[in-house]
């Protein structure tokens, strides 16, 4: 996971302009990689495995459409360049909101179900009706507190997407995945890992700017190790929503 990684998710998944913007994807994915900084062609071959003459090529033509210009060996937007990359970088990140807010959905349906399929069954397994009734009542209380928490999250999220870029997003979300269902606000290093399918160096760069932006803390913790958790204001919002 990392930044390369980062470019191919957004890569394929972009869409075809309809303003007259560059119609390749191979010209998409150059502009991506060209809007933290300029490069050479032989740096933007090197990370989309191509030849250099063929990136320049390309290159060279939406030099002339006035995307991207050449100066002392480095290619580098334009401003019209780089207002159609972050624009497709932003559909991108809408889109993988929208996959969390249809995950959300789908685990509120899941526990609807849940709760019906246990209404079906009273009077089964040798329990009264009285004791029934009670489990069934105790499990609706518990189900909907568990879809009031998944509504809360698809609340918290759609505030934060425009604070956060999207590998931050995809940390913050586990965190928030894990309070809507057990209702606790914190994951141990180790588990966040697991979870995120992530090494430690990626993983400790992005709690770092998410601690800084106030939307995780960190915290060791002598005996059990490095808790992460929602700060004392996404909490708030939490309640908010």
């Amino acid at each position: 996971m990392g930044n390369i990684n980062n470019y191919d998710r957004v890569i394929d998944k972009i869409k075809v302009d309809e303003k007259g913007g560059p119609r390749s994807k191979l010209v998409d994915a150059i502009l991506i990689l060209l809007v933290p900084k300029p490069m050479r062609s032989s740096e933007i071959a090197g990370y989309l495995n191509k030849e250099t003459k063929y990136i320049s090529s390309y290159l060279s033509y939406w030099k002339e459409r006035g995307f991207v210009e050449y100066e002392n060996g480095l290619w580098y937007l334009t401003p019209k360049g780089e207002d159609f990359a972050r624009e497709m970088i932003s559909k991108v990140s809408d889109e993988k909101f929208n996959e969390f807010v249809a995950l959300a959905q789908r685990i509120a349906g899941d526990f609807v179900k849940q709760t019906i399929n246990n209404k079906s069954n009273i009077g089964k397994g040798g329990f009264s009706k009285e004791s029934l009734s009670f489990i069934v009542r105790q499990t609706y209380k518990a189900d909907n507190k568990q879809q009031n928490r998944v509504s809360q999250v698809a609340c918290v999220m759609q505030q934060l997407k425009d604070i956060i870029d999207e590998d931050e997003m995809e940390v913050t979300s586990s965190i928030l995945t894990h309070y809507a269902k057990f209702g606790t606000t914190y994951l141990y290093l180790d588990q966040l890992m697991e979870r995120l399918k992530a090494d430690y160096t990626w993983l400790l760069k992005r709690l770092r700017s998410l601690q800084s932006k106030g939307i995780l803390y960190i915290y060791t913790d002598p005996r059990l190790g490095i808790r992460v958790g929602l700060t004392r204001n996404v909490k708030e919002m939490i309640k908010g929503c």
